[in-house]
């Protein structure tokens, strides 16, 4: 008898391992990659709401909050009401914020060549490959 395999449980294997990977490389920084990952989205998009931050992250509010609420807390995350809706916060890099992820981002790319390294090329593009169609299928 063979057990098929699941699809869900192998790639959430996949990215506890690939997470714990990058979080030991970024330890230095004081931050995990998933608030890495805010501080560069926001880095690329300058300002924004907590709802394109959702978006471009592929989150909910409640994960995002999780993510925000220390780097808020620590001052390297502004928030300002937009000039046109001022129910709606706008989310930017402060100065700290900025040095932040510049620091990291260099333990960052440490992370990204230790796993090119050890998977090889071919690996990388399949992956990114795989990952980019499973994103498709939220549409």
């Amino acid at each position: 008898m063979t057990i098929d395999p699941c699809f869900n449980l192998k790639l959430r294997q996949a990215d506890r391992v690939l997470t714990s990977h990058y979080n030991a490389f970024l330890s230095e920084s004081g931050i995990k990659v998933t608030q890495f990952s805010v501080l560069r989205v926001l880095w690329y998009m300058k300002c924004c709401s907590q709802q394109e931050l959702e978006k471009a992250l592929l989150v909910d509010q409640a994960t995002l909050t999780r993510s925000l609420k220390p780097l808020i807390r620590e001052g390297y995350i502004t928030r300002t009401p937009d000039s046109e809706d001022r129910r709606v916060m706008l989310c930017s890099l402060s100065d700290d914020g900025k040095a932040l992820y510049k620091q990291a981002q260099k333990q960052w790319q440490q992370a990204q060549k230790s796993v090119e390294k050890k998977l090889g090329a071919d690996v990388i593009q399949q992956l990114l490959n795989v990952s980019e169609s499973l994103v498709e299928m939220k549409t």
